[in-house]
């Protein structure tokens, strides 16, 4: 593989606690008593679709309010073991990017306070394209600012929605085992990667 695209949450950073900690409390306050394994259902979608998935009335004030609640979980989050040492490895000979449901805002506030910004070659933030993951587009936009062909690209993530992503956009697709607790659900899956080391195989 020539260009190796990454997803941010629970691919790059664990941040499912951060996100759905802040997303259950913001819910409780608003008189939605959801446990944590219902909100988790909308893990890895952008949080105004993952109000939608959850049919939450007037997402666009909750969405707010969550996202101001992000902070209050900060000590949540952390980068996954290994994660510095393959990005690292790889900026120094292949295209690496980044394809995250994050606004750049959202990204700004947490991702780059762990210094991995140095290792991507692209960006791609939710808002960047007509359509976000499920869909091919922000997959596209990164192979399109890699100035690499599907065939020669590999998305890794740790969603169904990356999955299909990247399968739509023609590229292979790599299941960050580490990040995900579903694994019944990625028998499409082209690589199964059980710790970030596992990734320099394809390098």
């Amino acid at each position: 593989m020539n260009a190796f695209v990454f997803d941010v949450d629970g691919t790059l950073l664990n941040t499912e606690k951060m996100y759905m900690l802040s997303l259950q409390h913001t819910l409780k306050e608003n008189g939605f008593d959801l446990t944590y394994d219902d909100v988790y259902r909308s893990f890895g979608l952008p949080s105004y679709e993952a109000l939608q998935f959850l049919e939450i009335p007037n997402p666009e004030k909750i969405q707010k309010e969550w996202q101001s609640h992000y902070h209050d979980f900060w000590d949540e989050v952390d980068v996954f073991p290994g994660i510095q040492e393959v990005l690292a490895k790889l900026a120094e000979s292949h295209s690496v990017g980044l394809v995250t449901s994050n606004t750049a805002e959202e990204y700004a506030d947490h991702a780059n306070a762990f210094g991995i910004d140095q290792y991507f070659d692209a960006f791609v933030f939710a808002g960047q394209t007509p359509r976000m993951k499920p869909f091919a587009d922000p997959i596209e936009k990164a192979m399109t600012d890699l100035e690499v062909e599907p065939n020669e690209t590999i998305y890794i993530g740790d969603s169904v929605h990356d999955m299909q992503a990247a399968h739509h956009a023609n590229a292979k697709f790599g299941l960050a085992g580490w990040g995900t607790k579903e694994r019944e659900l990625f028998e499409h899956a082209d690589y199964i990667f059980e710790v970030p080391a596992d990734i320099m195989k394809l390098a």
